[in-house]
């Protein structure tokens, strides 16, 4: 009787977890497909990297999107690369590598604006509670004292409405047309060593950090290497957290910050000018800036958007 007993509780056990596995298994599919569609999060799973064909490395909905002299799209396809096409350091074709060049990057520059109109909009609803006499949750006040930490505000005992004032001046988005000069400049549009091997579309210098790339010339006596990214969404998410946060950029978000109070848009030409401590050139890197935004026509993309679908 007592085997029997056992046996018997040995099959319900069992089929318990039968029943219990699939529920388990179906919350968290549920939970990572939820993750994977919000807004405010990276969706890596959802990245393609270039064919090999060297004709037609990108995607023919991206081939498409600056066929006519690079002017912009109000529908940008939600295609984001994992890495620039590797045959622009081989390409003769001007024309045709700057194509590819800003129809591989638009896409991504778009999301990264996104995810920060994102959380910029979560700013502002935060605020509008506060100033109505409401309350932030546990779970939102964490969250808001990491996006502070993030972007270097420091809290104290300051009141969280002029927190958050000073977080809007931070997290906004970058123009496109400023993001591709830079990135175009410091990659020589995408055939740079660095760029092809490691995304680093801008070049950012790290120190104690093994899995950087080695400059190859290098001066003496100098330790950094080139900060490398496993998707070229990382690149330009890294590039615009360093423009919204550095003191050094501190004229560039007030001046978007005064855009943004009379209603003007955000575009690069009214930001490069800001830019004179981004290189020691200073005024020589800033007319490059806006040299190529000019040359490029790359204004025109200021006012792309992704598609809603």
């Amino acid at each position: 009787m007592a085997a029997n007993a056992a046996r018997i509780a040995l099959v319900l056990t069992l089929a318990g977890s039968l029943i219990v596995l699939p529920v388990v298994l179906a919350r968290h599919m549920l939970a990572t497909a939820r993750t994977a569609v919000l807004s405010k999060e990276p969706n890596y799973l959802s990245h393609t990297r270039p064919s090999d064909d060297s004709k037609d490395p990108l995607p023919s909905r991206l081939k498409r999107l600056l066929r006519d002299d690079m002017r912009s799209t109000q529908a940008v396809p939600r295609i984001f690369m994992t890495r620039l096409p590797d045959i622009l350091p081989t390409e003769r074709d001007v024309q045709t590598k700057k194509r590819l060049f800003t129809s591989t990057l638009l896409p991504i520059i778009l999301r990264a604006n996104e995810m920060l109109l994102t959380d910029r909009a979560r700013l502002q609803s935060f605020k509008t509670r506060l100033m109505d006499g409401g309350r932030l949750l546990a779970s939102e006040r964490d969250w808001l004292d990491g996006l502070a930490a993030r972007y270097r505000v420091p809290l104290g005992d300051t009141p969280l409405p002029a927190v958050i004032d000073r977080l809007l001046v931070r997290v906004d988005i970058i123009p496109p047309s400023l993001a591709l000069a830079q990135a175009a400049m410091e990659s020589g549009w995408g055939t740079s060593y660095f760029s092809q091997k490691g995304n680093a579309l801008f070049g950012e210098w790290v120190w104690n950090d093994d899995t950087g790339l080695l400059p190859r010339n290098r001066d003496e006596g100098k330790t950094h290497r080139i900060k490398r990214f496993d998707y070229l969404l990382d690149s330009v998410l890294s590039y615009m957290t360093n423009l919204n946060r550095h003191r050094v950029y501190h004229d560039l978000r007030l001046r978007r910050a005064e855009l943004r109070t009379h209603n003007l848009p955000v575009t690069g030409r009214a930001l490069a000018p800001a830019l004179g401590s981004y290189s020691e050139r200073g005024s020589d890197y800033v007319s490059e800036v806006l040299s190529i935004i000019n040359y490029n026509q790359l204004d025109r993309l200021d006012y792309a958007q992704l598609a809603t679908g």
